[in-house]
């Protein structure tokens, strides 16, 4: 149960966050250029639009039933870890900026690097996992409410975090 609720959890928010990035299509490439640490901003913005996109709705095809969700959920892991990777350079070499989350304005900050490196553990643990194994659409419905709290939970979670008066913006 705990690998579909957080295979759900994972292609939930990669889905999300790739759905606010074609929403917005200038956040992700304005916070990658401020960071500074990537050639190409807007080639490579494109690029993990389309990963989130593409990994998540497979990672959320395979877990309705559909076939590939160990390795659909393999890569949303791979990628999100990609990602935690990412926002952890960018806080420890010191460059801040904006965290290119849909949420304008965010700082880029350790909170951002913890949430991907949970939903990677999330997804890794979906991946492994061999599925439901009780009444499967009674452990559907109980995984996907359960995910869609856990996911927004993990999506606030940065936001929730920041305090724009302390030094450094986080508590």
């Amino acid at each position: 149960m705990i690998g579909t609720v957080g295979g759900c959890a994972a292609a939930a928010t990669l889905l999300a966050a790739g759905a606010g990035h074609l929403r917005s299509p200038g956040t992700l490439p304005a916070a990658l250029r401020a960071h500074g640490l990537l050639p190409a901003p807007a080639l490579v913005a494109a690029a993990v639009t389309a990963a989130e996109t593409g990994l998540g709705g497979a990672a959320a095809v395979g877990l309705l039933g559909g076939p590939g969700r160990p390795a659909a959920l393999a890569g949303c892991a791979v990628l999100l870890a990609l990602l935690a990777a990412y926002a952890a350079w960018v806080v420890l070499s010191g460059r801040g900026g904006p965290c290119g989350c849909t949420r304008a304005g965010l700082p880029m900050t350790g909170w951002v690097a913890a949430r991907a490196a949970g939903l990677a553990g999330l997804a890794a643990a979906g991946a492994a996992s061999a599925g439901p194994t009780a009444s499967p659409a009674a452990e559907l419905t109980l995984a996907l409410l359960a995910a869609a709290a856990l996911s927004g939970l993990l999506w606030q979670l940065p936001a929730a975090m920041h305090d724009p008066a302390t030094p450094g913006g986080v508590r």
